[in-house]
């Protein structure tokens, strides 16, 4: 279904999933928060030197045999737990931050609480292209979540630069009736990109339905 990785845009979210903007949003640990208006970060090659994958896990639940009449008559469903792992090459730091729900000192401290926040959600829409056409792009739309960064490893360098990149897991949660996010196919006949971005990323004032 998915060839390459063409791009991400990330939001935080309050917990109807209305993008927060301004000093509440993803840059409100920066100087440009008090004139923000969109709420939503896009992983360039210029600011993050890109988005390097976009991992999906347990999108589906497991199944739970049912027998009848001596028949393997029926499969119970269950829900998946969904989760996503976003590895972005070089995130800005302030911005990852607010992503993580790090408390700031105002001082350019972040303090290291052990723990996600479960009040800081996170949206993304991540997009690829058509397995066999690069020309008819596919997204990927996660309505919120909660993110963390297990771990962190400083290496040295040595022949070789030794970088990290930024790994961030975020355990999906579901936006009332709507679920946890959505596919999008250009290919589609009544494809509607600005319809995407409007059900991704929704305003306060967009009817949510939750």
């Amino acid at each position: 279904m998915s060839l390459g990785i063409a791009g991400l845009k990330l939001a935080l979210v309050d917990n109807k999933g209305a993008v927060l903007t301004g000093t509440n949003g993803i840059y409100k640990y920066t100087t440009t928060a008090s004139s923000d208006k969109t709420g939503i970060f896009e992983v360039t090659v210029d600011n993050s030197f890109g988005v390097a994958s976009v991992a999906l896990t347990n999108l589906f639940g497991s199944t739970t045999d049912v027998f009848g009449n001596n028949k393997l008559v029926y499969k119970s469903a269950g829900k998946g737990n969904a989760q996503s792992v976003l590895t972005i090459n070089a995130l800005p730091n302030e911005i990852k931050m607010a992503v993580l729900g790090m408390p700031s000192d105002d001082k350019g401290g972040f303090n290291i609480t052990g723990k996600s926040d479960s009040n800081n959600r996170v949206a993304f829409l991540a997009e690829s292209a058509e397995s066999f056409d690069i020309k008819k792009p596919v997204y990927i739309g996660m309505y919120m979540g909660t993110a963390s960064e297990a771990s962190q490893t400083l290496t040295s360098n040595n022949a070789n630069d030794n970088r990290t990149t930024d790994a961030i897991t975020i355990a999906q949660l579901e936006r009332g009736d709507d679920g946890f996010g959505k596919y999008f196919f250009s290919s589609a006949s009544k494809f509607d990109k600005s319809a995407m971005l409007a059900d991704v990323f929704k305003t306060a004032s967009s009817g949510l339905g939750v």
